[in-house]
C-alpha cells in the first residue's frame, strides 16, 4: 500500500549526551556490579530494544584469558547509576574492544526503547524515548576478538516531570469521516517548543496526499494543532496519526509520559452548500447534487457566517438554548430533533417546526440553518462528521476562527502553512 507521509521525524534525538567515562572491567567487584562473565546464548539478542541516556562506561568479562583473549570493553551512555536523565535523550553504546551482539533496554514494567546496532556492530543507538521519572536497565551482549560471548548490565533514572502533559484527539477509535476532517489536537497544557512537538507529529495517509500543520488556540482557550490537506481528502483514504512524544519537553518542568496513535477512514465525497440567499441546503455528492433541502438562515442582525466549515457532530434530540452561545434570554428550546453541528461557538442544522412560515423564503435565525422536521431528518441520517460546509452569500464580515470548531478552511493554503511551526510543514513524499 502507497503512504503518504506528513512531516515529522519519528524519534528525534533531542539531548545532548552526559560526558562519557570508559571504564575497563578487570576486576571481580566491577564485574558483579556490571553482570558480566556469563557466556553462551544467555546474552540480550535483540538489537531493536533499548533506551537510555548520560555517560559512562561499563565492560563484560573475566579478565584476560590465558589465550591473551581481552574482554569486550563498551561504553554506555548514560552512565551506570546516572540519575536526573533528561526525558527523551538518546542512550548509546560504544564497543571500544570486541563487538556487541545485542542490547535491550527496558524500564522493568513491560516498556521498551526500540534501537539499532550499526553493521560492524560497534556501535548501538536508540531511535525510541525514555519517559519521565522512569529507571531504565540497560542488558549489553558482547563478543570477544577470540568470539567469547559476554553480559553486563548498567541502569539510570530519567529526570521527574513537574507536570505530564496529556492530548486530546479527533478523530480517534477509528470510524470513517468527511472529506474536510482534519487530524486534530489538543493539549492540556500550554507548549512553549511548538517546533519540537511538531517534529514528533507523523501522518501518513494510503494516498500520496499534500498536507500541513497548524498550530491555533481551541475554542476552549487550549493550544491546538491541526494537520488539514491542501486540497479534501479523497474517497476511501486510510489516515494514521503517530504522536511520538515521549519524552518530550513542552514547557518547564511539563513532559510527555507517553505515545499516542490514532486513525480513521475517509468516507463518501460530500459536499452541503448553504446558499443563503435562495434559501437552500444543497448536498451534493461525487460532484453531483443529490437534494436540495428550503431553509431558512440567520437574519440581517445575526447573519450565518460564511465561507467552508466542517460539520463537528450529531445529536438526534437537544436543547437549544441562547443562554449557552452568548445570546441571553432570546430564545429555550427543548427537545429539537435532528440537530447538527458546524461551529463550537452553537451553529447548527436543526429542525424548526416553529419557524415553517419562514422556511424556504425569508431568513430569520440567530445564525442557524432551520429546516422542516421531515427534511431535517433525511439530512441528519445523509451527512457524516467531517463533511465540509460551504456557506455561500452570506452577508457577514466576519471570519470563523480556526479554533471555532474545524476553522481551518476559513484559511488559504498559504495562510495554513504559515501556522505550521517548522519552516516547512508540508510534503507530497509518498510512503
Amino acid at each position: 500500500m502507497s503512504r503518504a507521509a506528513i512531516p515529522g521525524p519519528r524519534k528525534g534525538l533531542r539531548s545532548t549526551f552526559l560526558p562519557v567515562v570508559p571504564v575497563v572491567a578487570a576486576s571481580a567487584l566491577l564485574l558483579a556490579a556490571c553482570g558480566g562473565g556469563s557466556s553462551g546464548e544467555d546474552g540480550p539478542r535483540d538489537q531493536g530494544t533499548t533506551a537510555g541516556n548520560g555517560g559512562a562506561a561499563l565492560t563484560g568479562g573475566e579478565g584476560k584469558q590465558k589465550d591473551h583473549d581481552a574482554p569486550a570493553k563498551m561504553t554506555v551512555a548514560p552512565a551506570d547509576k546516572t540519575t536526573g536523565v533528561e526525558p527523551g535523550s538518546p542512550i548509546t553504546v560504544v564497543a571500544q574492544e570486541g563487538t556487541l551482539t545485542g542490547v535491550k533496554v527496558s524500564d522493568g514494567q513491560g516498556g521498551a526503547v526500540a534501537g539499532s546496532l550499526s553493521a560492524d556492530g560497534r556501535t548501538w543507538t536508540s531511535s525510541g524515548s525514555t519517559a519521565p521519572g522512569t529507571s531504565y536497565t540497560v542488558e549489553v551482549a558482547s563478543r570477544t576478538a577470540k568470539g567469547k560471548d559476554q553480559t553486563s548490565a548498567s541502569t539510570f533514572a530519567t529526570k521527574k516531570a513537574d507536570r505530564t502533559n496529556k492530548l486530546a484527539m479527533k478523530p480517534t477509535g477509528g470510524g470513517t469521516f468527511g472529506v474536510a476532517q482534519p487530524v486534530s489536537i489538543t493539549f492540556d497544557y500550554p507548549v512553549v517548543d511548538k517546533a519540537a512537538v511538531e517534529r514528533n507529529l507523523k501522518v501518513t495517509a494510503s494516498v500520496p496526499t499534500e498536507g500541513s500543520w497548524g498550530w491555533m488556540k481551541d475554542y476552549s482557550g487550549k493550544d491546538r494543532v491541526d494537520w488539514r490537506p491542501k486540497d479534501y481528502w479523497k474517497p476511501g483514504t486510510k489516515v494514521t496519526l503517530d504522536a511520538d512524544l515521549k519524552g518530550v519537553k513542552s514547557g518547564a518542568g511539563t513532559y510527555f509520559a507517553r505515545d499516542y496513535e490514532a486513525s480513521f477512514t475517509v468516507g463518501s465525497s460530500r459536499v452541503v452548500e448553504v446558499d443563503v440567499p435562495n434559501h437552500k441546503v444543497n448536498v451534493m455528492e461525487g460532484g453531483q447534487l443529490v437534494k436540495s433541502l428550503p431553509m431558512s438562515a440567520g437574519s440581517d442582525e445575526y447573519p450565518t457566517r460564511g465561507g467552508t466549515h466542517v460539520i463537528l457532530s450529531k445529536n438526534a434530540k437537544e436543547t437549544l438554548d441562547s443562554q449557552t452561545v452568548g445570546l441571553g434570554d432570546s430564545y429555550n428550546l427543548p427537545d429539537v430533533p435532528w440537530v447538527v453541528h458546524f461551529t463550537t461557538s452553537g451553529t447548527f442544522f436543526h429542525s424548526a417546526a416553529w419557524n415553517t412560515g419562514n422556511i424556504g423564503k425569508t431568513n430569520t435565525s440567530h445564525g442557524c440553518v432551520g429546516m422542516t422536521v421531515d427534511d431535517a431528518k433525511w439530512f441528519y441520517d445523509r451527512v457524516q462528521v467531517g463533511d465540509p460546509v460551504v456557506i455561500k452569500g452570506s452577508k457577514s464580515r466576519t471570519a470563523t476562527d480556526p479554533g471555532n470548531g474545524f476553522g481551518a478552511w476559513q484559511l488559504t493554503w498559504s495562510q495554513w502553512q504559515a501556522k505550521s511551526a517548522l519552516s516547512s510543514g508540508a510534503t507530497t513524499q509518498a510512503q
